[in-house]
C-alpha cells in the first residue's frame, strides 16, 4: 500500500502544465486533487495524470532512501506490509509464467532486485535496470543481480530479451512513452512486455474516492492508465495485447466482506456531503492493472 510523504516542501519543484501523453490535447477538467497536487482528466480520451507534476530534480529530492524506506525494520505494521509486498510479488511471477517461463528478463525500475530475485536463475538470465546506485549495489550484494544504474531510454544494451517487466513503474515515470518505445525496441521477435502494479485511471474506488482513494499519490503516481490506453499506444509501436487482468481476491490485501462493507458505507458518507469524515480507501476490484503485450 502507497505510504504518503509530507509534500510541502515538494511545491517549489512544480514543473510546467502539459498537454495529454496519449492524445496531445489540451482540453482537461479537475479530477482530484492533495496539498499542491492535482490530478487532471483528458476531456478528449479520458487520461488522468498529475498535472503539472514533479520536476525531475524535485522527482530526485523525493526518491532520496526510497530504498531505505522499503526495506528498514521500522515498526510491525511496515514488517507487514513488506510481507504482503512479497506474497504480491509471487502473484505476479506465476501470472506471467502462465505466458513465459525461460529466456533473458529485463526488470525496469526494478529497485533492489526483490521481484526480480523470485525468478528462476536456472531458467531465466536476469538484469535489472534502475535510476539509483543505492538499489543496484542492494541487488548485487544481496541477490547476486546485476543491475545497470542509468535513465532507460538512453541506455545502451548489447542484447534483447524475452521479457521485459515493468512492475509498479509506469506511473512514476515523466514521460513514460520513451520507456515504453524503449522497451518495445529490447524485445526479441515473440517477446513480451509485462506491465504489473499499475493503478488503474478507470477504476471505480477512483472514480468514488479520488484524493481519498489509497493509491491516490499525486507526488509518485504521475499517470494513472487504462488498459484500452496503454493499448492505444503499444499497438502504435507493434505490440499486441495478450491478456489482463485486475487482481484483487487473490492478492494479500483483499478482504472482501470488509472492502465492500465500507466502500458502500462510504459512498453514502459522500452522495451526503460529508466526504471528509473518510480518511482513505480500501483495496477494491478493478484498483490495479496487470497486462501483457508481445512484439
Amino acid at each position: 500500500m502507497v505510504q504518503r510523504k509530507n509534500t510541502s516542501s515538494l511545491k517549489k519543484f512544480l514543473g510546467e502544465l502539459r498537454s495529454c501523453i496519449i492524445c496531445n490535447g489540451n482540453n482537461f477538467e479537475h479530477f482530484a486533487q492533495l496539498d499542491s497536487f492535482e490530478a487532471k482528466k483528458c476531456k478528449d480520451c479520458g487520461m488522468i495524470s498529475t498535472n503539472p507534476h514533479l520536476t525531475e530534480e524535485g522527482l530526485l529530492e523525493y526518491y532520496g532512501n526510497y530504498l531505505t524506506d522499503r526495506v528498514s525494520d521500522i515498526d510491525p505494521k511496515e514488517k507487514i506490509l513488506l510481507e504482503q509486498r512479497n506474497l504480491a510479488y509471487l502473484i505476479d511471477r506465476d501470472w506471467i509464467l502462465k505466458f513465459i517461463d525461460h529466456g533473458k528478463v529485463l526488470d525496469v525500475g526494478c529497485s533492489g532486485g526483490q521481484f526480480l530475485n523470485i525468478f528462476d536463475s536456472k531458467k531465466w538470465e536476469r538484469l535489472g535496470v534502475d535510476v539509483s546506485k543505492e538499489d543496484s549495489d542492494f541487488a548485487k550484494s544481496n541477490y547476486d543481480i546485476d543491475v545497470k544504474v542509468g535513465f532507460l531510454p538512453n541506455m545502451h544494451f548489447d542484447d534483447k530479451f524475452d521479457l521485459v517487466i515493468l512492475r509498479g513503474v509506469i506511473e512514476h515515470i515523466s514521460k513514460p512513452l520513451e520507456f515504453l518505445q524503449k522497451c518495445y525496441d529490447l524485445l526479441n521477435p515473440g517477446g513480451y512486455l509485462f506491465i504489473t502494479a499499475t493503478p488503474v485511471g478507470d477504476s471505480f474506488a477512483f472514480d468514488v474516492y479520488r484524493e481519498k482513494w489509497v493509491l491516490f499519490n499525486p507526488v509518485e503516481h504521475l499517470h494513472f492508465f487504462t488498459v484500452d490506453l496503454l493499448d492505444r499506444k503499444l499497438q502504435d509501436f507493434g505490440l499486441k495485447l495478450i491478456d489482463y487482468s485486475y487482481q484483487y481476491a487473490e492478492t494479500p490485501y483483499a478482504n472482501p466482506i470488509e472492502d465492500f462493507k465500507k466502500i458502500r458505507e462510504d459512498i453514502v458518507l459522500i452522495s451526503s456531503g460529508c466526504g471528509d469524515q473518510i480518511k482513505s480507501s480500501v483495496p477494491f476490484p478493478g484498483s490495479m492493472l496487470t497486462a501483457v503485450w508481445q512484439k
